[in-house]
């Protein structure tokens, strides 16, 4: 994957652009094994990041680290650092991943997998690195092109389907009032199901997080990644491959809390917001009394 920067004046590509590797900022994290081209990785003593004066090196674009890392930064470190923070995690479905990991959860702009393939790898740290505001992603290596994950052609399927459903007319929506108690109705239900038969043939993270960003949204309230991933029911690295998924399909969008920046919120996208209410007014619809 190619990065482009406005702030250099070199490395020019045979375009007129810029290109450069990903620069990560790391202490003991490993990564996959990377072309040079693609990714270079700056490794720092973790202590030296713990000081209130610690400071990234210039040019780095992210920080990798491991939870037990993360939650040795001081917030004020954090903030010195100034870099988005893509947080390394065990591979698939390792029942220690989410274990005293939800602070470490909620401070993260990203998600890295020990199983993921060096591509995948790629593609999160270039979209941590674009947030920074100094970077867009240019293009993608043929080797990174045709890696597809199987959860973000899931992912997108959702999003085709959220959106042909929002497209559609409702009849009378107005009849058909939408609120809170209704999804949250939904989601016992949903849970309900497991006490007749066995719960891994109703496993669907992504549809169960869509309930409740939808139920948070109509009730006003603010939902950080780490609540997110007990809503869906599975183990923390598989919701949290639906997050980074969901996040890529365009159905979820991360905020900061502005009172607390080592915080992260997530929630629908307006898009997705509508397509669930639409697909909740049609479901309630169903049930309402014809006169």
């Amino acid at each position: 994957m190619t990065l482009t920067s406005p702030k250099h004046a070199n490395n020019w590509d045979q375009n007129g652009i810029e290109t450069m590797p990903i620069r990560v900022l790391t202490a003991e994290t490993r990564l996959a094994e990377m072309s040079a081209a693609d990714l270079f990785i700056i490794r720092k003593p973790l202590a030296s990041l713990c000081t209130p004066e610690a400071s990234a090196l210039p040019g780095a674009d992210c920080l990798v680290l491991a939870p037990r890392e993360l939650r040795e930064i001081s917030p004020r470190a954090a903030a010195i650092i100034g870099l988005p923070v893509v947080l390394a995690l065990p591979g698939r479905d390792d029942p220690g991943a989410g274990d005293d990991n939800s602070d470490a959860l909620d401070r993260a702009d990203g998600f890295l997998f020990a199983d993921d393939d060096p591509a995948t790898q790629l593609g999160v740290l270039a979209r941590a690195a674009r947030g920074t505001g100094l970077f867009e992603v240019r293009e993608f290596s043929e080797r990174t092109a045709s890696t597809i994950n199987a959860l973000s052609n899931e992912a997108s399927r959702i999003a085709e389907a959220l959106a042909k459903l929002a497209a559609q007319p409702i009849a009378r929506p107005e009849e058909t009032p939408i609120d809170a108690a209704l999804v949250r109705r939904i989601l016992k239900l949903r849970r309900e199901r497991m006490r007749f038969l066995p719960g891994d043939l109703f496993a669907d993270p992504a549809w169960d997080m869509l309930l409740d960003l939808t139920a948070a949204r109509l009730e006003g309230q603010q939902v950080p990644v780490s609540s997110l991933c007990i809503a869906a029911s599975v183990p923390t690295t598989t919701a949290l491959r639906w997050v980074r998924s969901l996040s890529e399909a365009g159905l979820f969008e991360r905020s900061t809390d502005p009172r607390d920046a080592r915080r992260t919120w997530i929630a629908l996208t307006p898009q997705a917001s509508e397509a669930m209410l639409g697909w909740l007014r049609l479901f309630a619809s169903q049930f309402t009394p014809r006169g």
